[in-house]
């Protein structure tokens, strides 16, 4: 499914609670060809937590309520399922590495299971230096998850929320990526060849008086151009480069030009891949600095300078 709604690509804005899948960036499940889900085997005090494949597991045991953290952290909060009725609880509330995760009766301010959602995309037990870890890095379906000491770079510990389904239509919407403040994704001018920097979403004009904030982009998973100025310029590769470090411009659109096409991966916040090439659309140096350019780097899982959010204006 395709459609096109329109962004500003812009940097970090706390995301509401809401239900997602909650799915592992470790490349061994890309590398495998599915995607791992946090799930539980069922509705029942002390039943497991699980990594499981997201698409064989009944959805209502991966159906998680939880907020996701933007330009801060997001909690402390439980993490809930079936209806608000269970949470993941710390089993017995040991504070160990290799303590297992359950699901257990929520029970309001219970330290077993409160959570907080970090930028480094960690699910952090709240008031502790444990997080949700995928044990032993194994992707087998039922592996139990665990707790385990925050380390930093690991995947085991990585995780996004993606919903379950897409949109149709076409929307105002806003995308945008750094750390350090708001900032969008600009052009500097709508003139063929010019480079496509970062700017602070609410003043970028004072860096680019001519630049633009308002894009054009694919909202499912099926690749499309990235456009601005009314559709007539789009996101383009410089010389269809595919080194890392190649800066991006915006050209002319060419409808079926390859150096304009781009997937944005499933999640919220997630990549923004050239299609079909591995490539990634890169905050350069991961500097949130007016006039940073931007550019394609190899697309590398829990990587923030890879981390762009697309989420309707308005919302």
């Amino acid at each position: 499914m395709f459609s096109s709604p329109v962004f500003a690509l812009l940097g970090f804005y706390l995301s509401a609670a809401a239900a997602v899948e909650i799915q592992s960036f470790n490349p061994s499940f890309a590398s495998a060809g599915i995607q791992g889900c946090i799930a539980t085997t069922e509705n029942a005090d002390g039943a497991p937590l699980i990594i499981h494949n997201c698409n064989t597991e009944s959805t209502e045991n991966q159906d998680w309520f939880l907020s996701f953290y933007d330009k801060e952290p997001a909690g402390p909060q439980p993490i809930t399922i079936f209806g608000g009725e269970k949470c993941i609880d710390v089993t017995n509330g040991v504070n160990a590495d290799g303590t297992p995760l359950q699901i257990w009766t929520c029970v309001p301010g219970s330290t077993n299971q409160q959570w907080i959602s970090v930028q480094d995309n960690t699910l952090q037990w709240a008031g502790t230096n444990k997080c949700i870890d995928l044990t032993n890095g194994l992707i087998t379906d039922g592996n139990v998850l665990q707790i385990w000491t925050c380390t930093a770079h690991d995947e085991n510990q990585a995780w996004t929320g993606a919903s379950e389904a897409q949109p149709d239509a076409s929307v105002a919407a806003n995308i945008y990526g750094g750390l350090a403040a708001e900032f969008c994704i600009t052009p500097a001018s709508n003139a063929d060849g010019a480079q496509v920097a970062v700017a602070t979403c609410g003043n970028f004009a004072t860096t680019f008086p001519n630049g633009n904030i308002t894009w054009e982009i694919p909202n499912g998973t099926e690749p499309g151009s990235i456009s601005t100025y009314g559709g007539t310029k789009c996101l383009d590769v410089t010389n269809g480069s595919t080194a890392n470090g190649v800066k991006l411009q915006i050209w002319d659109c060419v409808a079926g030009n390859t150096n304009q096409m781009w997937t944005v991966k499933d999640g919220n916040p997630s990549q923004i891949e050239w299609n079909g090439t591995g490539k990634c659309i890169d905050l350069t140096d991961g500097e949130s600095v007016n006039g940073n350019l931007i550019q394609l780097w190899d697309c590398t899982d829990a990587d923030s300078n890879q981390v762009w959010y697309h989420t309707p204006i308005g919302n």
